[in-house]
């Protein structure tokens, strides 16, 4: 009889991806609440290489490993660095300077609302990601805010609130590292705080992909179902 095998932990790229945006976003938070911003094109290196192509890599990873949502937040947030980074050194420098404060509010808006529905699918993934965008969805939103309305009180909270985002994202790659190399859940995450919500859906059917055709779900179900005798 064969010696039962332990089953094989596989790769977590999420400390990797947390880190790369918590990194990037501490670094862009220190241009917002006073440091020269003509320093900023320091930043640029790290958007473009941890903020941007190391999400990208997990965002990748998370695909292959089925997270619909681990995919989707690190290839985009990958996305936004890359695109902050040439903004920054190809775009900013050839617009108006007097739009250059539309452009940067039209440049933040979209990530706002993309980061404010991501916030409402981390309630069915962990308490510590909730954080996390609910911080972030505030940071986008005060940045475009800020940009719109000429405003450094708004420049400084919206810093204020980058470095929050920063720290938690921090904590969220630092305890997914930890528990993933003790193999114990030793540092908090606080799962499923929206499991509250869950009997909403009790009586429905579970749900296929919002991409599939009606074509596509008639066919898995015909394979799910038992053969005739």
């Amino acid at each position: 009889m064969p010696a039962p095998t332990r089953p094989v932990s596989r790769p977590d790229a999420a400390p990797l991806g947390l880190a790369g945006f918590g990194t990037t976003t501490f670094m862009l938070s220190f241009f917002y609440v006073g440091v020269d911003p003509s320093l900023t094109p320091a930043i640029f290196p790290v958007a473009l290489f941890f903020g941007g192509l190391i999400q990208l890599i997990a965002g990748l990873v998370e695909f292959r490993q089925g997270s619909t949502f681990g995919a989707t937040a690190f290839s985009s947030y990958g996305a936004f660095w890359v695109a902050f980074a040439i903004y920054g050194m190809a775009v900013l420098p050839d617009l108006p300077p007097d739009q250059i404060h539309i452009a940067n509010g039209l440049f933040n808006l979209p990530w706002a609302v993309l980061t404010f529905y991501l916030t409402i699918a981390t309630l069915r993934i962990t308490g510590v990601l909730l954080a996390a965008f609910t911080s972030a969805t505030t940071t986008f939103t005060l940045f475009t805010a800020a940009n719109f309305a000429q405003s450094e009180e708004l420049f400084q909270v919206a810093g204020s609130f980058g470095f929050i985002t920063a720290a938690i994202a921090w904590y969220a790659s630092f305890a997914g590292l930890i528990n993933g190399t003790w193999g114990r859940h030793l540092i908090p995450t606080f799962p499923d705080p929206g499991k509250r919500l869950a009997h909403l859906g009790h009586h429905k059917s579970r749900p296929g992909s919002v991409t599939s055709s009606a074509g596509e779900r008639e066919l898995r179900t015909e394979d799910a179902s038992p053969p005739q005798a």
